[in-house]
């Protein structure tokens, strides 16, 4: 992409942080927006997971089936992503985050009201539409709302959220089903997420509408948040190199989903069979990537906007997840204590690239097609979570060994390691 086409990606957005009209409440209340919308998008898959033991017995299902269920959320989050990142440049960020919310928020009510595993599926497979709507949604509200030059931390931020929403669900739901049940705890979370949906609804400003020369304008005056949604222009069309620079990020994000799916499904289950370990221990070792992968997400989508290009920064990022992977191999014959050196460097590498991907296309395509970007991004990326999980389960039961999993994965990183040096794009620049 020439120095040009970047010009082009940043022309739609704000020039100053105050150039929209914001208040300081309304931009800490937009991250808020952000944020809530990157834990409540994705929870749904989470929650089943923590209660699993209970949905099994009370449902009368096999883990096998129940496992089956929940990928129904990923593959449908895979198939609707692109159909929800055109859907977002057409109807905009504020009722795609709305809508987002409402999907992930009725789906929680069907799984905590599901008396089969039928209803079960029917309710990951629903949520699932707001699982591949969360990051089209908060990208083009990034996209349209913060300034260039301010968008790294935001996009790190928001990109966190899901790594809170993990340590929300872990560390609430249990306690909650203590004291109401796991129906009712599972209730509790849909709930939240339709006030949240309604909240955003009356509270937020409308999207801005196209103005003089292409600019963005909103409109300030009092009841503004209740007005009727803005006539989105048309798409443009995306230029080749637009094209050729979001496509490869979709296959590096396919390739990556694949190890994150994998490792993030598998890893403590090789600590307790093959190391020994306890299940604390071994889920010690996977929260501390997790915590981690929280800060670093921040700290990578600052840098990547101030000081190294995304690509470049991807293909360290995928570069370390390989040798993450050959610490892994070696934990079983060299020490055991080499897995908590790899949940460090999991979490700082593997668990953190998403948030550069996002920031890549964010200021890497206009604004007006941020949407469409982010949906074919996400496609490769929930494909790559949804094989990666099932294909390593085959795997190891087949071979009897987790040695070829982290071996495949290996290769898989280094081959979007290899990929993200390919990609032609210039830093981004500063208002």
């Amino acid at each position: 992409m020439t120095t040009g086409d970047a010009a082009r990606a940043t022309s739609d957005a704000p020039a100053a942080p105050g150039s929209t009209g914001d208040s300081p409440m309304q931009r800490l209340g937009l991250n808020f927006v952000l944020v809530a919308t990157m834990v409540l998008g994705p929870i749904p898959m989470m929650l089943p997971a923590v209660m699993a033991v209970d949905l099994i017995a009370e449902l009368h299902i096999t883990t096998g089936a129940f496992s089956v269920a929940l990928t129904a959320n990923t593959v449908v989050a895979a198939v609707f992503a692109p159909l929800s990142g055109r859907l977002t440049d057409r109807v905009g960020p504020k009722l795609s985050t709305v809508l987002t919310i409402s999907t992930a928020g009725v789906g929680m009510f069907g799984m905590a009201f599901a008396t089969n595993l039928w209803v079960l599926m029917a309710s990951a497979a629903f949520a699932g539409l707001g699982q591949g709507w969360c990051n089209p949604a908060t990208n083009k509200l990034i996209a349209e709302r913060v300034p260039a030059g301010h968008r790294g931390t935001i996009t790190g931020l928001k990109q966190s959220g899901v790594m809170f929403g993990i340590f929300l669900s872990g560390s609430t739901l249990p306690t909650l089903a203590v004291w109401f049940g796991w129906r009712t705890a599972m209730g509790i979370y849909g709930t939240v997420a339709l006030v949240c949906a309604l909240g955003i609804g009356l509270w937020m400003r409308p999207d801005a509408r196209p103005g003089a020369g292409g600019e963005p304008e909103y409109d300030a005056s009092p009841g503004a948040a209740f007005a009727d949604k803005p006539n989105h222009r048309r798409p443009e069309r995306m230029e080749f190199a637009e094209r050729v620079f979001i496509t490869k990020i979709a296959w590096f994000s396919l390739l990556m989903g694949g190890v994150v799916g994998g490792v993030g499904r598998f890893q403590v289950l090789f600590a307790e069979q093959s190391l020994g370990w306890t299940n604390f221990w071994a889920g010690m070792a996977s929260a501390l990537a997790g915590i981690v992968a929280a800060a670093s997400r921040i700290w990578w989508a600052r840098l990547t906007e101030s000081r190294v290009r995304p690509a470049s920064a991807l293909a360290v990022q995928s570069a370390f997840t390989v040798v993450a992977m050959v610490m892994l191999l070696a934990a079983t014959s060299v020490h055991g204590s080499l897995m908590w050196a790899m949940s460090l460097l999991a979490g700082f590498t593997m668990m953190s690239w998403n948030a550069v991907a996002m920031l890549a296309i964010i200021t890497g395509v206009p604004v007006a097609l941020t949407g469409r970007a982010s949906g074919i991004v996400m496609l490769g990326f929930m494909s790559g979570l949804s094989v990666g999980g099932l294909a390593a389960g085959f795997v190891i039961e087949w071979t009897g060994s987790f040695d070829v999993v982290w071996m495949a994965f290996a290769v898989c990183a280094a081959g979007a390691s290899v990929l993200a040096m390919t990609m032609r794009r210039r830093r981004p620049v500063g208002p």
